[in-house]
């Protein structure tokens, strides 16, 4: 009878013990397989999560304009004004590249408000002036590579354009294959790629967009656009 009443007390318990090893063993196995996973072709493994600035997936475009009142803290880094978020990074990258025998430079950055309206202006007009276009169709042309005022997203400074030394076709050039292969390291990814872009903007092998080394990790492993990123992520 006392054995009958000890196996009742211990049973439960052996059977918890081995359930609890059980478990442990089993999240050890779920996280060497998630470490895989996250893994890219590359043996790049994703950053470790951080707090970033918000403004790192703000997507600007003609649904979600920025005023004319934003201006972001801007400092020099390459030639060209940029964020401070991205000033270190786009040094290390560009001198990376040219350690490693490929010849980037950073043309443009940070474009204000009244700058981007002034430039769209002159794009309308020119396009007029050459197509004899009413306006209607030619906003329509100039919209797809030169944004409005306040939807443009070099004006949250997080935005450069690179190009080559050479005179030539960038997205034929080594360079830019080398910077498509390597960026995500440095926090960037192409912004308007080849893919559908919200807005309507067309390619671009020149506009790299400053996102941190944690989302551009998961763009990239992902094969997903900044746009389909920032709005895959609101939904988690």
């Amino acid at each position: 009878m006392e054995t009958q009443r000890a196996l009742i007390i211990i049973l439960p318990v052996l059977m918890i013990a081995v359930l609890a090893v059980g478990l442990f063993f089993g999240y050890k196995s779920y996280q060497k397989q998630a470490a895989q996973v996250r893994e890219l072709e590359h043996s790049t493994y994703a950053p470790e999560p951080t707090e970033p600035d918000p403004m790192l997936l703000t997507a600007v475009n003609t649904a979600k304009p920025l005023s004319s009142d934003y201006v972001p803290e801007i400092t020099e880094a390459c030639g060209v004004q940029v964020s401070p978020l991205m000033a270190d990074s786009l040094e290390r990258m560009i001198a990376d590249a040219e350690a490693a025998g490929y010849h980037i430079v950073a043309h443009e950055g940070y474009i204000s408000y009244e700058e981007q309206k002034q430039r769209y202006k002159d794009a309308v007009a020119a396009y007029r002036k050459k197509t004899k276009a009413t306006i209607v169709k030619a906003e329509a042309y100039v919209k797809r590579t030169t944004p409005r005022e306040g939807e443009s997203e070099q004006q949250t400074g997080l935005v450069v354009y690179l190009n080559d030394k050479a005179k030539g076709v960038f997205s034929d050039s080594p360079e830019y294959a080398w910077l498509i292969k390597n960026c995500m390291s440095y926090g960037f990814v192409l912004r308007y790629p080849k893919q559908e872009n919200v807005g309507g903007l067309s390619y671009s092998s020149h506009l790299f967009r400053y996102v941190g080394e944690e989302y551009a990790y998961f763009i990239t492993a992902y094969d997903m656009t900044f746009d389909e990123y920032a709005v895959y992520l609101a939904s988690q």
